[in-house]
């Protein structure tokens, strides 16, 4: 499961929710983007969380692109931010375009 997380192999959900229920960030992670994808909000919110509190910068990116895609910028501004002061590359980019669509300069 780490390695295919690590090179970003796909996961079966089911593979996830086993890592995740054992404790596992990045199964936690992967487990929360499944139930994103399947519309699960409010389980996908509680693994993501569960997985930022672990410590896994990745969770906060797509905690981040879940709130954008729930309607609340300013909730995914405050999760990439923080990722993005942890370093996460990602985290920089979605900032930038976040605040060029909210001044108008972005797509």
């Amino acid at each position: 499961m780490r390695a295919a997380y690590a090179e970003g192999r796909p996961i079966p959900e089911e593979l996830a929710r086993q890592a995740a229920l054992a404790g596992d960030r990045e199964g936690m992670t992967v487990y929360g983007i499944g139930l994103g994808n399947r519309g699960a909000y409010p389980e996908a919110l509680h693994w993501l969380g569960k997985a930022v509190d672990a410590g896994d910068l990745t969770a906060l990116v797509v905690l981040g692109t879940l709130h954008l895609d729930l309607g609340d910028p300013a909730e995914a501004e405050r999760h990439f931010r923080k990722a993005a002061d942890r370093g996460h590359p990602g985290a920089r980019i979605a900032l930038r375009e976040l605040r060029a669509r909210r001044n108008g300069a972005g797509h």
